[in-house]
């Protein structure tokens, strides 16, 4: 309960907001008056505004009949979905507040958030509910789409006020421990009436809701919409980050409104600049791009328009303890003239100053700290009076309540605000604000590290996070190491990019770590690395196209490809680009196996020869332990083991098995005995020793225990099996024939699932060329595939499912340890191998269902389950 900390600061001179100054009052009177309109459309379900506010209701009915109310919070933790909308106007209707908690968070900071709020209730959505560890004593509610029978609610009738809290969203602390930002609901509606009166937002209107939920513009992404009749359009959660697929939504969606960070709309940018080449034919119809939360490119906006003409853009800037927003800037064309994009003017009942560091307001051109005061001006920080009153001040000069932002910037002439940066501790990544003594401390709490120094690298809107360690004399930990330990306990955002083990700090004369010296000393060891220049023409060809993907300033024949940033988007890109140049085709997986442009330039002259290729994937073969092996799944590449891989660490050398290629003879026709034979014989050539630990995914895992079989044969030892969720039982591999129906819905239901994105076909599918159609025009494949490449995904696909349904297996007599989806196909499957495997047979029950068991956060908890088995 919040209710001893008080609604309304001293020396608070905001205005005395309307009645109705609630975020959710104009949404329920937009459903009174157009309940059959569209609110939202999501990629599994949309909702009219009597369906909303309906659904709404009856949360804030189980809410209320719970005991929770006025002075409550309440966790949201969802993926992106309609989910989400529900959940929070349904806390909001009970008069109490919402708390957004990424489900993508280490299960540490989750418990951290929860706990620190006080939270004791939190909804999700059921697919969740099996995924997270839940503190003991927190009640979970499942927001699902309810019985077609289910009782119509009414809302409880609850007295809340502008003055009431709205949302609690936390962001990055200097100490270690997130800060909760309390935004009240009359500042939130001030700031989304003055955005929608500048936009002109009319009912037709659908604003894009990209942004996390734990991010604050999607208060706006949301509310917006909501208070004028328009639509809420959310992507589904793994298109967060896939421009192609938001392109698609967005047309299929008739968006008008765009709303996120710079770096997100360059990447839609970006993704049309190689698509589209100029047209645009079938493009949505946006009308108004706000961006904000970051340095704004200032050829960014010519690259807008040259898509979208009739744009109006802007420049938004604040803060999170302001709501969403404080000062904004109409882009124009000049703008491409200046040094940087304005940041503006004060938004409407706001105040934007530069002060010195007494609060003085500072005079044109010179340099001082941003504050701001007015009507948007957060409560505080939850639970944290010290560090309110820290941020939240009286300005001597107005006497008025402001909040010191940190940011840096300068009043210009025309009464517009320069944003210059920050001189203090505070980042943004990706629009994230991170502290950087909230990194420190989190690496400070890893095993082994005696002292630890973060700093940001990188230009503006692309910067990333590098960090310094010491490390105790018997540590022994290298930089991969730590960056791991780091990632059980940040959001992913925050994790180090680089992590580099010191011996010592510099120091200043005063005895204080000098973080000039140790940036400098960090840019002579990258010129030193950078040094290493291509020696061959494939490598002088591969640093040439690399150099498109990064905007790195000295690309090195050494550096790589995902430390540098690279994707699996890119990762496709890449290899089509290279089939373009050079006619070889490389399968994406070999850049999973040789990541620099050394190593894939020995791939590229491999394929340019007529040597068969190994399936054997060497992706570590450094480190002392047994190596471990992993097979590919029914798809056949190991991309889906780069996480895996690289959270065991640098100690473990991991190999993986692909599918052979079609032009390979032990690929025609072969059978999942003769398969695994050539795979052992693949992985004694390949291989150092005599020993070996194997594991696969679904399929995977049962090539594994085929060719541990056959390893044993040629007198090799294998310690164990680790089968990841294999759901087929050796009951249900008994059956007729596959048909070429059944194995394109097989696929077509796989890409769906490992994109968790539902797919109904509009007409039968007959062949793959039909496939390719349903499942690109839903959403389901990258835009930048072509149906060449699907075609070869579908035979190797094809292949391996007809040589899994010919198996017939038989009892195997080694150790298995079988790691089960919690939300998969359930016990039948453990049940029916246990009786088979007449070793060891240990069953380890593992976050998240079969398509997702191998993604973050699930695999970190098969990493921790690997490694106690690993280390037994």
């Amino acid at each position: 309960m919040l209710g001893a900390t008080p609604s309304a600061p001293p020396h608070d001179r905001r205005p005395a907001f309307p009645a109705d100054f609630l975020l959710h009052h104009r949404f329920v009177a937009q459903a009174a008056r157009t309940p059959d309109a569209v609110a939202v459309v999501a990629h599994d379900r949309s909702l009219s505004y009597a369906e909303l506010a309906a659904e709404s209701a009856r949360l804030a009915r189980r809410l209320a009949d719970g005991g929770t109310g006025p002075g409550a919070v309440v966790g949201v933790l969802m993926e992106k979905g309609w989910e989400q909308v529900a959940g929070c106007l349904g806390v909001l209707r009970s008069g109490a507040a919402y708390v957004p908690v990424d489900p993508g968070w280490p299960a540490k900071r989750v418990a951290g958030v929860l706990e620190a709020a006080g939270i004791g209730t939190v909804l999700t959505q059921p697919r969740l509910r099996g995924t997270i560890e839940w503190p003991e004593g927190v009640e979970v509610l499942d927001v699902d789409v309810p019985p077609s029978d289910a009782p119509h609610c009414e809302a409880p009738d609850v007295a809340v006020g502008p003055e009431d809290l709205a949302y609690v969203i936390y962001t990055s602390g200097s100490t270690g421990v997130p800060k909760g930002v309390m935004i009240e609901h009359g500042p939130a509606v001030n700031t989304v009436l003055d955005v929608n009166d500048e936009l002109s937002l009319i009912p037709e209107d659908r604003v894009l809701a990209l942004s996390a939920l734990n991010f604050d513009l999607s208060v706006y992404d949301m509310f917006g919409p909501l208070s004028v009749g328009g639509a809420v359009v959310l992507p589904a959660p793994a298109d967060q980050r896939e421009p192609g697929n938001w392109l698609a939504v967005m047309a299929d969606a008739r968006v008008t409104v765009w709303n996120s960070v710079p770096a997100l709309m360059a990447m839609l940018c970006e993704h049309l600049a190689s698509e589209r080449e100029g047209s645009r034919a079938g493009l949505p119809p946006l009308r108004a791009v706000l961006m904000s939360g970051d340095w704004i490119p200032v050829a960014l906006p010519g690259e807008i328009w040259r898509y979208f003409p009739d744009a109006a853009q802007w420049s938004l800037g604040g803060a999170t303890e302001a709501s969403i927003w404080s000062i904004w800037h109409r882009i124009t064309s000049s703008d491409a003239s200046l040094s940087s994009v304005p940041y503006g003017t004060s938004m409407c009942n706001q105040r934007v100053y530069v002060v010195d560091q007494l609060l003085r307001p500072r005079p044109q051109w010179v340099p001082g700290e941003i504050c701001i005061a007015g009507a948007g001006l957060a409560r505080g920080y939850l639970g944290a009076p010290e560090l309110t009153a820290k941020s939240f001040v009286v300005s001597p000069s107005t006497g008025e309540r402001v909040y010191r932002t940190g940011d840096w910037g300068r009043l210009l002439p025309s009464g517009e605000i320069e944003f210059l940066g920050r001189e203090d501790m505070q980042v943004k990544v990706g629009g994230y604000r991170i502290e950087l003594g909230d990194v420190e401390a989190a690496l400070l709490t890893c095993p082994g590290v005696a002292g630890a120094v973060v700093a940001a690298q990188g230009t503006r809107g692309r910067t990333r996070l590098s960090a310094h360690v010491l490390l105790d004399p018997d540590a022994g930990h290298s930089g991969a190491d730590i960056k791991r330990m780091a990632a059980e306990v940040l959001p992913r955002y925050m994790v180090p990019a680089v992590v580099t083990v010191r011996d010592s700090f510099p120091l200043t004369s005063n005895g204080k770590v000098d973080r000039g010296a140790l940036a400098r000393l960090q840019d002579e060891e990258a010129e030193a690395e950078a040094i290493t220049l291509p020696v061959t023409s494939e490598e002088e060809l591969l640093l040439s196209v690399w150099s498109t993907f990064f905007d790195t300033p000295a690309l090195s024949v050494l550096d790589n490809f995902f430390e540098l940033g690279g994707d699996s988007l890119q990762a496709v890109r890449l290899m089509s680009v290279l089939r373009q140049e050079t006619g070889a085709e490389l399968p994406v997986s070999a850049l999973f196996a040789a990541p620099t442009i050394r190593d894939l330039a020995r791939e590229l002259t491999r394929a340019h020869g007529s040597a068969p290729r190994s399936p054997l994937v060497p992706v570590r073969t450094e480190g002392t332990a047994v190596p471990l092996v992993f097979i590919h799944p029914i798809g056949g590449d190991v991309l889906c083991y780069s996480e895996l891989a690289r959270k065991l660490g640098d100690g473990q050398p991991f190999y993986a098995v692909q599918a052979y290629s079609a032009q390979d003879d032990a690929a025609s026709g072969a059978g999942l005995e003769e398969m695994a034979a050539a795979y052992a014989k693949a992985i004694t050539r390949g291989v150092p020793g005599e020993r070996f630990r194997l594991g696969g995914w679904s399929m995977g895992g049962l090539l594994a225990i085929e060719t541990a079989r056959e390893l044993t044969a040629l007198g090799r030892t294998v310690d164990w099996v680790a089968a990841v969720d294999i759901i087929e039982t050796p009951t249900g591999l008994q059956r007729a024939a596959l048909t070429e129906s059944e194995l394109l819905t097989w696929l077509g239901r796989d890409l769906a699932g490992l994109t968790a994105r539902p797919w109904q076909p509009e007409a039968a599918i007959a062949s793959p060329a039909d496939l390719f159609t349903s499942l690109g025009t839903q959403g389901i494949l990258p835009g930048d595939l072509g149906l060449f490449d699907f075609r070869e995904i579908y035979d190797r696909f094809a292949r391996n499912a007809r040589a899994l349904y010919g198996y017939r297996p038989t009892a195997f007599p080694g150790p298995v340890h079988f790691l089960q989806a919690k939300s998969g196909a359930g016990t039948d499957a453990v049940d029916a191998w246990r009786a088979l495997c007449k070793g060891r047979f240990e069953r380890v029950s593992v976050p998240g269902d079969h398509y997702t068991v191998l993604k973050a956060p699930h695999v970190d908890t098969v990493v921790e389950a690997l490694t106690e088995i690993l280390s037994g």
